[in-house]
């Protein structure tokens, strides 16, 4: 080869080495990272509704991905170079193509997980649907809720469904008022239905199956479209007052069946119960054990003593009232069932706790049995209100400073100052029922 050739196959090789793109990535991954939004090597091209410029795609990635694609793109009956999916939201089946290509694990919102998390069940694509039932569990609250609930029930997630329960079991009113009831399906509704709905006043209940009603825009009359809900309502609970003041002005009762519930509120004898109406007397408030919550509040010391201090003031000898909590706070209605705190455990003889409200009223008080205090039946705990936890009892009371405490759940949180001696910060449980 003379030496121009040879010159110019090595200036052949550089030019090669210079427009290679593998070159200057590191593995596989970021090479099947860079093929993605490239029409480079792709041998697919995907049109989405509403997308006005179709997708370049490479079949081994989505196949490797999801069986579903497999057999679409490889089996039998294989599409050919151009494929429309017509039915999958534009934006969760680009997500998933984000995943596929570049490993993307990060979600944004409920919104687009619900739709990734569909997508992702219909193609099949199994850690990315673990990873979506992972997101919403995490992000589940009452007021989101009604967004999440038909996707649980569609793809049969029972880790889900159970999370849902428990928010329907703990805050059932919170759930019912809802912005975004409307959007449950009819059989979702159902299955919600179902649940014990702890709340206070079949008020709730009957608005929220007016709101979803008018909600679903069909154009049935509003009786025709929530006529099936109507037992679920215990209208023989409410008071006169409360039947007047909203059952009567929603107009989805005639007025004889209306003239006849009125009757049986009053118990007045000599009127049927009208066909369609619960008989059920019972209110639904009910403080069962298994529907108990706990938040345990341990403080955060003040600024830290010498060791003479903290050992002058760890024992002493007292009869009189303790401040065990102070400054008790709820940003929602609860109900206070019982106590846990070794502090309160006497070296001798009695304790006695009292739960008071801002101006040192006794709510309730009760003898301690051990490190636990349960209360005779529910004690209020009023939102916003500052409330006090006391403790009185014989032998030697653990003398201390009051720390910061707060503590959250779901939408319950607790915010307090709570005992504590030096060289033992105590956490004081409190074990309590919230149907918000």
């Amino acid at each position: 080869m003379s030496a121009a050739g040879a010159g110019g196959a090595a200036g052949d090789s550089q030019q090669v080495r210079k427009a290679s793109w593998q070159s200057s990535l590191a593995n596989p991954g970021q090479r099947v990272s860079a093929l993605h939004h490239s029409a480079r090597l792709s041998d697919l091209t995907i049109i989405l509704p509403g997308l006005n410029t179709p997708i370049k795609a490479h079949r081994l990635v989505l196949a490797m991905s999801s069986p579903v694609f497999e057999a679409m793109l490889y089996g039998p009956l294989a599409e050919g170079p151009e494929v429309a999916l017509q039915e999958d939201p534009p934006e969760a089946l680009t997500w998933l193509l984000e995943y596929m290509y570049r490993g993307t694990t990060r979600l944004p919102d409920v919104a687009m997980t619900v739709k990734v998390y569909q997508v992702a069940s219909k193609y099949q694509v199994e850690p990315l649907m673990a990873l979506c039932s992972e997101y919403l569990q995490a992000t589940l609250t009452a007021a989101n809720l009604p967004e999440i609930y038909d996707t649980a029930m569609l793809l049969e997630d029972t880790r889900l469904l159970q999370r849902c329960s428990q928010i329907v079991n703990h805050s059932p009113t919170a759930v019912l008022t809802s912005p975004q009831l409307g959007r449950l399906s009819r059989s979702a509704l159902t299955h919600l239905l179902d649940h014990p709905l702890h709340i206070t006043s079949e008020v709730v209940l009957l608005q929220a199956i007016l709101r979803w009603g008018r909600a679903q825009g069909t154009r049935k009359q509003l009786r025709e479209e929530i006529e099936e809900f109507l037992p679920q309502i215990r209208f023989l609970t409410l008071s006169t007052d409360e039947f007047v003041e909203h059952v009567m002005p929603a107009g989805v009762l005639s007025l004889s069946e209306m003239t006849a519930l009125l009757m049986n509120i009053k118990r007045l004898e000599g009127m049927a119960l009208p066909a369609l109406c619960c008989p059920e007397r019972d209110k639904r408030l009910c403080y069962d054990e298994t529907l108990l919550r706990c938040l345990t509040l341990a403080p955060r010391p003040s600024a830290p003593r010498s060791r003479k201090q903290a050992r002058g003031s760890i024992f002493v000898h007292a009869q009189n009232e303790q401040v065990l909590i102070a400054d008790l706070r709820t940003a929602t209605p609860l109900q206070l069932a019982r106590i846990e705190c070794r502090a309160i455990h006497p070296t001798s003889g009695l304790a006695c706790v009292s739960v008071k409200d801002s101006e040192g009223n006794e709510l309730a008080a009760v003898a301690a049995e051990g490190s636990e205090a349960r209360f005779p039946g529910p004690v209020q705990l009023r939102p916003s209100a500052a409330h006090s936890i006391t403790v009185s009892m014989e032998g030697h009371w653990p003398r201390g400073e009051l720390g910061e405490a707060m503590a959250t759940e779901d939408e319950v949180r607790l915010t307090a100052r709570v005992a504590y001696t030096e060289g033992r910060t105590g956490s004081v449980t409190l074990h309590f029922w919230s149907f918000n």
